[in-house]
């Protein structure tokens, strides 16, 4: 059964990756700013390809670029609190990899955003490639029947 992106709890993704509230995060008005949450997600693929996929991003052949990102915002997250991102890979294609993600503040207990992703693997410098084998198996271990987030008209 197929479960939509604003229904997804933490533990509907396979992948779970920690990261910092920090203090240059907060904005004006004592929350993330908006940009924040789309480095968290960031953070969280990069942090879980590059732990388990003996691949350095800094010398290897071929990178994954975001060719496509969205996110739905939909509470505030301030310093102090622990936030989670869930990270689900929703299509493993022949060049790119849709990541569904999740930014959960587990000190209120509440999701604070959805979002997807698009990785885009490209040779340095020049025209798209396969996904290197090592991560193309890393997603199918992460494979979870999440939908993308649609966006809203308002």
């Amino acid at each position: 059964m197929t479960r939509g992106a604003t229904g997804a709890r933490l533990e509907d993704f396979p992948v779970q990756v920690p990261v910092s509230v920090q203090w240059a995060d907060i904005d004006m008005y004592g929350h993330a700013n908006n940009a924040v949450y789309y480095q968290w997600f960031d953070t969280a693929i990069n942090r879980w390809l590059y732990d388990g996929g003996d691949i350095d991003p800094m010398t290897a052949p071929a990178v994954g670029v975001v060719g496509e990102s969205a996110c739905t915002f939909e509470a505030e997250i301030v310093f102090g609190h622990e936030v989670v991102v869930g990270l689900a890979v929703r299509a493993l294609g022949r060049s790119s990899i849709t990541y569904v993600l999740g930014a959960f503040d587990l000190t209120s207990g509440r999701r604070a955003a959805v979002g997807h992703w698009v990785h885009v693997y490209v040779v340095r410098g020049g025209p798209p490639t396969d996904v290197p084998a090592p991560i193309a198996r890393m997603a199918a271990t992460a494979r979870a029947d999440l939908e993308p987030i649609m966006l809203r008209k308002l």
